[in-house]
């Protein structure tokens, strides 16, 4: 399900910003962009995500710029490095016996010389500024996306009424299909007898045989079961996409059942109509947690 939040978190020390955002997925797929301090935190941000959301894209976008950054720029001297470098460059120039005198731009080539002030911010410290604030956007991310399934679940339950009218005319068209077969059956063998007596019971037993084979109450019976344990799905507080598909599969089992027992145009057609709403039902429930 889609949905979008953004907060921005300061102190004295630096500022977050974070934004997140949701895309229609199958599976749960987490892609983070953050700034290199939150590299530590990765696993911890990645199982909180899981925690709050089960299916979908997340995009979460997350920033952090310390106070002097904002001020008066971020980069610094790794003053340590710095002076292990000079030492060990020295030393380099003395045992080589290298006469060219040794250039600052010599030390600024070399790696985390020059680093960020984010460097130094710890785990803990960072976990304890961001957690908050990653809670509280994702708080306003469920909400949105809580707006949006109220609105799919009209359309849901629209779609699921269309096929619950379609059943009910195919299970009271059905008798109807056999009754007009026995009547055809026996206009023609009168017709092709030319007033020779025809055998009732065997006209029974012709009738009986169409009935049996076109017989879909069982198909129905399940169908039904399966439409009822979908909208109750509805009001379920855990997690329901991964449910409604599979319960979508089984109705669609039912209905080419149906489809396969149907002697009548009118109740193909029916069928037709109800394999369409469970096509667009199954394309909506991918996108539902």
């Amino acid at each position: 399900m889609t949905g979008y939040a953004q907060t921005v978190f300061s102190d004295k020390n630096f500022q977050i910003t974070l934004a997140v955002k949701t895309y229609n997925n199958r599976f749960l797929d987490i892609n983070l962009r953050m700034s290199s301090a939150f590299n530590l935190l990765e696993e911890r941000i990645k199982t909180f995500i899981v925690s709050q959301i089960s299916r979908g894209r997340v995009e979460l976008s997350l920033q952090m710029a310390s106070q002097e950054k904002l001020q008066n720029g971020n980069l610094v001297v790794n003053w340590p490095l710095a002076q292990t470098y000079g030492r060990l460059l020295i030393d380099l120039k003395d045992r080589l016996n290298l006469s060219a005198p040794l250039q600052l731009g010599d030390l600024l080539t070399l790696k985390d010389l020059i680093i960020s002030r984010e460097t130094f911010f710890s785990e803990e410290m960072l976990w304890r500024k961001l957690s908050p604030s990653l809670k509280k956007c994702f708080d306003g991310l469920q909400k949105m996306r809580i707006n949006e399934g109220k609105n799919l679940s009209v359309d849901l339950l629209a779609r699921i009424k269309k096929i619950e009218q379609g059943c009910t005319f195919i299970a009271q068209k059905v008798p109807k299909v056999v009754d007009a077969y026995q009547v055809r059956l026996q206009n023609r063998i009168q017709k092709l007898a030319k007033g020779v007596e025809v055998d009732p019971a065997r006209l029974a037993q012709e009738v009986a045989i169409l009935a049996d084979r076109s017989d879909v109450s069982e198909e129905l019976i399940r169908l039904d079961s399966h439409l009822k344990q979908f909208k109750t799905l509805f009001k379920d507080t855990e997690p329901v996409g991964k449910k409604m598909d599979f319960l979508l599969q089984e109705m669609n089992r039912e209905v080419n059942t149906i489809g396969s027992k149907s002697l009548d145009s009118t109740i193909s057609h029916q069928v037709v109509t109800i394999k369409a709403e469970l096509e667009k039902l199954r394309e909506q429930v991918q996108n539902i947690e």
